[in-house]
């Protein structure tokens, strides 16, 4: 697997999809279901997919070939995305199915679903430029607070990231106050949609008995999720 270890933060290289490639992901998925739900009418039991947080990595054609859990679990995909940037990362939700086979002596997984994730960088924008939203979860991925969010909108743009607002140290550890950026200027909000968005727990450093505390401006406030490490 490749990863870029000349970065000073130790972090992949990650790029986020072309818009022609999430037009084009987006109808394998639904020729996918489709044809999954012909099966079905005709006996076939559809796949039991796992849907997940992943890195899909490239090789040196641009083509993804294997994808990485948030557990570690390395996979082969069965066939390659092709079109990407070479030697790189994207950070995607997948759903897939394992399949009995094994590659370089990885499982080689069929993907069914694609979706983008925004990979959450820092701002310096205050707070009260926040836009609210629902939140589906957020959770600790391991090297990422993960987020499944619902904004509303109508089709227009969106801005994403986070904030520290402050940091508190004790002999415990070290608490870091963050917060969602999230503006949607000239976006009314018309129907509820879905945004997956990933933060990068690396670069923060964190130690053993550190915590974050995660603040989103939803339409019922502001709300604050608490994670220790």
């Amino acid at each position: 697997m490749k990863r870029h270890l000349r970065l000073k933060t130790d972090f992949p290289l990650f790029r986020f999809l072309p818009e022609r490639w999430t037009a084009c992901l987006f109808l394998i998925g639904c020729l996918c279901c489709t044809a999954c739900g012909d099966d079905e009418e005709d006996g076939y039991a559809y796949p039991s997919l796992l849907t997940e947080f992943v890195e899909v990595y490239t090789d040196a054609k641009g083509n993804g070939t294997q994808f990485v859990t948030d557990n570690g679990k390395i996979y082969a995909i069965n066939s390659p995305i092709q079109g990407l940037q070479p030697d790189a990362a994207y950070r995607l939700v997948c759903g897939y199915e394992v399949t009995a086979d094994y590659q370089e002596g990885h499982p080689v997984a069929k993907i069914y679903t694609v979706e983008t994730v925004n990979l959450l960088k820092q701002k310096e924008e205050p707070s009260d430029t926040d836009d609210p939203l629902a939140v589906a979860s957020i959770w600790n991925g391991g090297n990422y607070l993960n987020l499944h969010l619902m904004p509303k909108t109508q089709g227009g743009t969106q801005e994403w990231g986070y904030r520290t607002d402050s940091t508190r140290s004790s002999h415990t550890g070290t608490i870091y106050h963050l917060s969602l950026y999230h503006r949607q200027p000239g976006d009314p909000y018309s129907y509820s949609t879905t945004v997956y968005a990933s933060l990068p727990l690396l670069p923060l450093g964190l130690q053993e008995g550190d915590s974050i505390a995660f603040t989103i401006l939803t339409f019922d406030g502001r709300k604050t999720w608490r994670f220790g490490f």
